[in-house]
């Protein structure tokens, strides 16, 4: 089942995505656009008359009768850093959670505040880095110098706590800044200082979120970054069963805690990668394109031996960046994908090239069942697609614990 049929209206329109349905490699492959509901109607469909395929099946590959056991789904998510796993946790905890307290409402406050520093400090070093500075009027000029003044007494790792403050007292002079046209021109290029594409939502509305009585927006909180340092772990029960997730940082300095979490015998792999990264080079290593990294790593999971014959979930992540991006920075241009054979600009095409990168990485592909999920940050139906897949990992277990492996 290889579908690309979703019409999203917040892809611009030179780079919108077409109906084209995409060619299907691997009898083992489901490509989905956010568009869950064909797959959904199928699992329906396949179970007893009058019965849905719903999660809370029992699953007859496990013994035992303890149904709580019965009905956990264990789900690893793996990727690199900045792919956005942390965010289908999130979304996770919006749907199906307990709402945010105080307390959680006010550390994201600090973490958003502390994002638009982070933004504006790299976007200022590469306004420098262009020689740009003559180019601001003389308000702009004086915003930047005074930023440029504060920032350099700022330590290397300064606490959450210390960057509101100084956004809270500078926000002015940041707002001037960033309305500025040089500062557009520089946004154009920002993948050379690795900027987070989501945070021009924080400088866009840095005056609501400066404000006194500022609240964060469940749109906000999906987009706040906080880095993952060590395994977190997020139980959900949603239509009769426990989802059970692991979340590990994706930095490569975080993945030496990633053993731990391949021992955990877990059902499914949910592998995140942001597709807007091709352009762009690691933080750890300049000199290590982002995409690539994405792809290694994929391979090296997928044929690991602890996730022999386990069904990966392939998120792909960002696709409203990519799709903006895509129409001034050429995937072709870029030294490690010189082989892309594509229109320029065309999302189709830009799509099947990185999914075929990836399937290419598996060295036995009949022995995972794949879903590949092409999204965006704070997509909705992320989660539905999650619990449509397993959804359907449980239909092809009972299935196959009937009639044998290799019915699918």
């Amino acid at each position: 089942l290889v579908q690309n049929n979703c019409q999203d209206k917040s892809i611009p329109r030179q780079a919108e995505h077409s109906s084209t349905t995409f060619k299907q490699t691997n009898k083992n492959t489901r490509i989905q656009n956010t568009a869950m509901g064909n797959l959904a109607a199928k699992l329906r469909t396949k179970g007893k008359p009058g019965r849905s395929a719903s999660i809370k099946t029992h699953r007859s590959s496990k013994s035992g009768n303890d149904q709580q056991s019965e009905n956990t789904f264990k789900l690893l998510l793996l990727g690199a850093g900045e792919s956005g796993k942390t965010t289908i946790l999130k979304q996770m905890r919006f749907l199906h959670g307990k709402p945010l307290s105080s307390t959680e409402l006010e550390k994201f406050k600090s973490v958003i505040r502390s994002n638009v520093i982070t933004a504006i400090r790299k976007l200022m070093g590469l306004l420098s880095l262009l020689g740009l500075e003559g180019e601001l009027s003389d308000n702009e000029k004086e915003a930047f110098m005074h930023l440029t003044e504060e920032f350099s007494n700022l330590e290397v790792r300064a606490t959450l706590n210390v960057h509101e403050n100084i956004m809270l007292e500078h926000w002015q002079a940041i707002q001037t800044l960033w309305s500025s046209e040089v500062m557009m021109h520089v946004w154009l290029q920002r993948a050379a200082c690795n900027v987070i594409d989501g945070h021009k939502l924080f400088l866009d509305n840095i005056s609501r979120i400066a404000s006194t009585d500022y609240s964060p927006t469940s749109g906000d909180i999906l987009l706040a970054r906080e880095r993952t340092y060590k395994e977190k772990r997020r139980i959900h029960h949603v239509d009769g069963a426990n989802f059970e997730f692991y979340d590990v940082g994706g930095q490569r300095g975080a993945r030496r805690e990633w053993i731990k979490s391949f021992n955990r015998n877990v059902d499914a792999v949910i592998f995140v990668v942001a597709l807007s990264e091709y352009d762009q080079m690691l933080n750890e290593n300049r000199r290590t394109n982002r995409m690539v990294e994405s792809i290694e790593l994929f391979k090296s999971v997928c044929n690991n031996a602890a996730f022999a014959n386990k069904p990966v979930m392939l998120f792909l992540n960002k696709k409203d960046v990519f799709a903006d991006k895509i129409v001034s920075s050429d995937i072709g241009a870029q030294p490690p994908f010189r082989d892309y054979t594509g229109r320029p600009g065309n999302f189709d095409d830009g799509v099947e090239y990185f999914v075929k990168k990836f399937m290419d990485c598996l060295f036995n592909p009949e022995n995972h069942e794949r879903f590949v999920h092409v999204t965006n940050a704070t997509d909705p139906s992320n989660m539905l697609f999650v619990l449509n897949s397993t959804r359907w990992i449980v239909m092809r277990e009972n299935i196959e614990s009937s009639f044998g492996r290799g019915v699918f």
